[in-house]
This record gives C-alpha cells, structure tokens and sequence, in this order.
C-alpha cells in the first residue's frame, strides 16, 4: 500500500482559480481608474481665451497690449477665443473694462449714437478740457465762448455726449468726438471752425 504525504483533497487548484478572479478585479479597477482620470482630464483642460491686461476706457480704441490669455475651464462662462484676436484689436470698447475681467462678445465693437443726435469730432488744447477721464457715454456740455470781433460777451452751452474719449496728439492738443443734437449743429458749427469750445463734465 503506497502512502502519499499529500493531502486527499488538495487546495491547490482552488487557490489559482482565487487569484485569477482577485487579479481580474483588481485589472477592471485600475482600467476604470484610468478611464475615470483620462475623461477628468479631458474637462478639466482649459481653453485660451482672451483677458484684459490693460484698463480701457469706454469708446477707446482697445491696443495688442491691453490684451491677455487665460484658459477657462467652467462650461458656459462667456468668452472670446484666443483665435478671435484679431477681431477685438482695432475694436472700440463699449463698455470700461477692468484688468482681469474675461472679454464677452457685447464688450468691443462700435459704439451707436444715441437717436436724434450727430458724431461732431473736436481738436481741443489742454485748458479746453477737464482733467478728469472722460468716458464714451460721459455727459459733457460743450461751452462756445465768444471771439475778439463779437461784439457781446455771450456763451452758447450745448448738451452733448462722449462717444470717442479725448486723445493725445503730437502737436499738445487732444482729439475726442462727442453726440450733440442734430438741432444744435448749425449753431455749433462756428465755435468748431474757430476752435472756441470747451468742455466741461456735466455734473
């Protein structure tokens, strides 16, 4: 009679079987782990959008430089494309946009005249404007101030708005553009071709 010193029934077989099943677990786990980081990844990966990195005024000219990147990860936050750069330089903001805020599509374009009203450009000296910023929409009242052949001292006010800020020319003087009533321009018109306007903030 042979003796064998292993067991009858041998667990050997079962434990393979454990390990396989253990092994098979652990595999799904680790591919859905991945799957689960690869899509998180996917969403999480920022888009380059445009940023203001310089302050502009409302109705100014917005420069390559007052333009930034950021990348935008949050779905439905409005933006403009990196790629849509050049649709924005040479633009006019519409609004004053602060350093850091994301630019949105109504904030560059062309400003509107408000109905009833005509785009008058003036060149004025320094002492022809306030020191203070004057931003497109700014109330404004354009004072014409009499000349030496007038034989009275009267001021002409007319009530306008800014559309174009004020910008520094080469020769000291600054250019802006204003609305004014379509009724006040023949009145106005003299005071313009002798340059006898100054502006003043209304309020």
């Amino acid at each position: 009679m042979s003796i064998s010193w292993l067991p009858a029934n041998q667990p050997l077989p079962k434990r393979q079987s454990v390990s396989l099943l253990a092994a098979i677990v652990v595999l799904v786990a680790c591919l859905g782990g991945l799957g689960t980081a690869y899509g998180f990844a996917q969403v999480s990966h920022g888009q380059p959008v445009i940023v203001v990195a310089q302050p502009v005024l409302q109705g100014e000219v917005i420069q390559p430089g007052d333009l930034g990147v950021a990348e935008v990860t949050a779905a439905g936050v409005p933006t403009i494309p990196l790629a849509d750069r050049g649709l924005v330089v040479g633009s006019r903001a519409l609004h004053t946009l602060s350093v850091g805020s994301l630019l949105a599509a109504g904030d560059f374009g062309q400003p509107t005249l408000p109905p009833g009203t005509a785009l008058v450009a003036l060149r004025l000296a320094p002492g022809q404007l306030p020191s203070a910023p004057l931003p497109g929409g700014c109330h404004v009242m354009l004072f014409g101030l009499p000349g030496l052949e007038d034989a009275d001292d009267v001021v002409s006010s007319f009530s306008g708005w800014v559309v174009f800020p004020p910008q520094s020319q080469l020769d000291g003087t600054a250019v802006m553009s204003v609305a004014v009533s379509v009724g006040d321009i023949g009145d106005l018109t003299p005071y313009l071709l002798h340059q006898r306007v100054t502006v003043v903030i209304d309020g």
